[in-house]
């Protein structure tokens, strides 16, 4: 059974929850000589104490932000995975507000040994505690890149408002381990289309990138699923005006899954009911909570933890 926190970002007559009680530090990691920040985010300091978290969730923020904007962004809502010390999560924050997401130039910031370091960090804490990694636009590009190069690191994986790059631009290493992957994406968003990078483009006769359908299918064909997709309609909620939401679950027993949930009217935001949504990033939608998908896609973030 969901516990109250889950119900209380799942479909339903329910108000927004109050913003979670959590406490926060910023820490850093040396990495190939750099000192990198990120701020992990627990239980405030008179919760009961938990030895060992069941999952560290890992926020990769998009470019021009932090991890602390893209968790004003979200509306706090990942906290609420931390509230109750069963999850620990982490908001890196990327050089000068960008990942790179695939540039494998010397020179070029080696943000994946970042998040191989971070993984490597809470296990050598915790255990072979599983780290889920959750990208928006620039961040989700990053962890289209880290299911590629570090998937023995990665018990799973989200993208959300990001979609595999124009043919040639996986510029990296496929280490061919199958990851479960978890996209949302509105089909009105400005900046990262969900019809493709370079969509429009595309109307000129040039090579576009996969649209959101397309990099789900990519990540289904890529885990070996090659049973059809079904896709069922979220309820709807008032509140979500013109907004619409489908899930579409790649699935095949024994082998990892595949779930995409279209924001049909949505922009560039990661859904949540706690904040509104930039005007110029496009609408928001109440029908979901990207960290309620998230638990419900990942049942190890629900877990207790150990200790």
């Amino acid at each position: 059974m969901a516990q109250a926190w889950l119900k209380s970002l799942l479909p339903g007559p329910t108000r927004a929850p109050a913003a979670p009680r959590v406490s926060s530090r910023s820490e850093t990691l040396m990495v190939a000589g750099r000192r990198r920040r990120y701020l992990l985010v627990g239980p405030p300091p008179d919760a009961r104490r938990y030895s060992q978290p069941a999952a560290v969730l890992i926020v990769l923020h998009g470019s021009s932000q932090t991890g602390q904007a893209v968790r004003s962004f979200s509306g706090n809502s990942f906290d609420f995975l931390a509230a109750e010390g069963r999850v620990a999560v982490v908001y890196p924050d990327g050089l000068k507000k960008r990942w790179n997401h695939n540039k494998s130039a010397r020179e070029a910031t080696n943000d994946v040994a970042f998040m191989d370091a971070l993984a490597g960090h809470f296990n050598a804490l915790h255990g072979q505690v599983p780290v889920i990694v959750v990208g928006f636009s620039n961040g989700g590009q990053l962890a289209i890149r880290l299911i590629h190069e570090i998937p023995h690191k990665l018990y799973g994986a989200a993208i959300v408002g990001a979609t595999l790059p124009r043919p040639g631009g996986l510029a990296f290493a496929d280490q061919y381990q199958p990851v479960p992957v978890m996209l949302i994406h509105g089909t009105h968003d400005p900046v990262v289309p969900y019809g493709g990078e370079g969509w429009f483009g595309s109307l000129l006769g040039r090579p576009r990138g996969p649209s959101a359908p397309e990099t789900a299918a990519y990540f289904a064909a890529r885990n070996g699923i090659t049973a059809a997709p079904k896709t069922t309609v979220l309820p709807h909620r008032p509140e979500s005006g013109r907004t619409a939401v489908t899930l579409t679950r790649y699935e095949q027993p024994g082998l990892a899954p595949v779930a995409l949930y279209t924001v049909f009217g949505g922009g560039h935001v990661v859904p949540n009911r706690q904040r509104k949504a930039v005007i110029v990033a496009g609408r928001t939608t109440q029908d979901i909570s990207a960290v309620a998908a998230l638990a419900e896609f990942f049942p190890v973030l629900r877990q207790q933890p150990r200790g």
